[in-house]
């Protein structure tokens, strides 16, 4: 019996951390060096492997809430595109919110559908003009950083998507204590995946703007689906969601991004972890989790 019990916690770290994490390198590795392709696109082949792995049933086309993660991805890379080729910023911004719309409402309409169309829209709408924030912000960050650092060898531009990675990795025991252990160890496989891309990106110092919208995208899928398919508070959902905005709020507030970044990852590390203590006292289940 034991045995079994260690034999599946191997099988599990291996789905949920070393296999999104090698698939992260590889796809990161291909996609920008020998294909000249985008490499944000290596931490979404991680996740979608962690996935896959996670999600025994997987299916595409999608069939359950969890499937549709497929299309969240594809509509990160649209978004992304959308944001790099189109020029003026008020109907790029409308596509965009748009895109975020469709992507929430796949992932929360198979559950939300039994309450009716218009909880569905809100909740798609409602997610959309939070990740249309970020964006917002993102631009600036963005903007700030262009401005600031002159060299590709900093880090400064990987800064969102370590502040999503960090969010990311925090809210991972809450989810799963609290009521999915599904979604916690894709919000596990993400973070990962994530920090797969963040290692190639540096070392091979290979950067592009806007790679942290498709990885809010399918984080911010994750949080509201954990409130929504697995009954985690509304407060504790909000908290992680806010956690997503230390970050790019850091480095607008800051005069020198690039000495500064230490502090900036510092503070979303603490202030996420301060969230996660939180929310797993919110969380924590009234009998034994054995």
């Amino acid at each position: 019996m034991y045995e079994n019990a260690s034999n599946a916690t191997i099988l599990m770290l291996l789905h949920t951390a070393v296999y999104p994490f090698l698939a992260a390198l590889i796809v990161s590795v291909v996609a920008g060096r020998w294909l000249h392709a985008s490499p944000y696109l290596g931490y979404l082949g991680g996740f979608i492997v962690g996935l896959s792995l996670i999600h025994s049933g997987l299916s595409f086309p999608p069939s359950q809430a969890i499937d549709y993660y497929n299309i969240t991805a594809l509509v990160g890379i649209a978004s992304v595109l959308c944001l790099t080729m189109m020029k003026q910023s008020t109907l790029r911004n409308i596509i965009n919110s748009v895109l975020f719309a469709l992507s929430f409402y796949l992932l929360l309409n198979p559950v939300l559908q039994h309450s009716g169309l218009i909880p569905s829209l809100s909740w798609a709408v409602g997610s959309a003009i939070v990740v249309s924030l970020y964006q917002v912000l993102s631009e600036k960050v963005q903007d700030s950083i262009q401005q600031q650092v002159r060299s590709k060898r900093n880090l400064p531009p990987l800064l969102l998507l370590i502040g999503l990675m960090i969010v990311a990795g925090s809210a991972a025991p809450v989810i799963s204590i609290g009521g999915s252990l599904l979604i916690g160890q894709l919000l596990g496989a993400f973070s990962v995946a994530v920090f797969g891309y963040v290692t190639i990106s540096y070392l091979t110092k290979t950067l592009q703007n806007h790679t942290s919208i498709p990885a809010l995208l399918i984080l911010g899928g994750l949080i509201t689906q954990s409130h929504v398919l697995a009954d985690i508070p509304l407060g504790v959902m909000l908290m992680l969601a806010a956690s997503s905005f230390v970050t790019p709020i850091s480095i607008l507030l800051s005069s020198k991004v690039s000495s500064k970044k230490s502090l900036i990852i510092a503070i979303q590390i603490i202030s996420s972890s301060l969230i996660s203590g939180l929310s797993l006292w919110l969380v924590w289940p009234a009998s034994s989790l054995y």
